[in-house]
């Protein structure tokens, strides 16, 4: 899977036009998917609770989880990490045909990075920041930059503020929402 550098949104949760820019962007990447109507729309969310911004992804799962009918692999509740993250791919395969996957993780990144949302067509590699190989994996990715990288590794994901962890995965998680929810009602029509 390619990521399109030349078609990535980059936003920060600080612009007041983050959730439009999100939800429109999200929606045309999904609008565009070979075969929509027949596919299903997976949300991998990648992440641990283990390390406070490495929680991303799961509390994005959970939120979706909780007030949405979509298909969610990863949560606080049943994270995917690093430990499972080939195992779940392989049962997503298994039990959805042909699924559109979009993967959500938490990203490192320079310190004026932090607070950046990212979505791009393409697959993404988690845990590069923290020295783990593992496949790419998603037709739609989003990141949220959590913090700074530094020599750390996953002490830079542990020093990391709750509070930017959990405005990035608001702000996912309802773009998601509203994108996946307008593609149904659209369809249905």
């Amino acid at each position: 899977m390619k990521k399109y550098i030349d078609r990535k949104l980059v936003t920060n949760v600080n612009d007041a036009l983050v959730h439009n820019k999100m939800y429109q962007y999200m929606l045309s990447l999904l609008e565009q998917q070979e075969e929509l109507q027949k596919r299903p729309i997976i949300i991998l969310c990648i992440g641990s609770d283990r390390y406070i911004g490495d929680a991303l992804g799961p509390l994005v799962g959970s939120y979706l989880k909780e007030n949405t009918p979509f298909i969610v692999y990863g949560s606080l509740e049943n994270p995917v990490h690093a430990g499972n993250l080939v195992e779940v791919i392989q049962i997503i395969k298994e039990h959805h045909h042909q699924p559109i996957i979009i993967a959500v993780d938490a990203c490192l990144g320079n310190h004026n990075e932090i607070g950046n949302l990212e979505i791009w067509e393409g697959g993404l590699e988690a845990g590069i920041a923290v020295g783990n190989k593992l496949p790419s994996v998603g037709n739609i990715s989003i990141i949220g930059v959590v913090n700074s990288s530094g020599v750390l590794g996953y002490l830079d994901l542990q020093s990391t503020p709750l509070s930017i962890v959990m405005r990035l995965s608001r702000c996912i998680g309802r773009a998601l929402e509203e994108a996946i929810n307008t593609l149904q009602v659209n369809s249905a029509v």
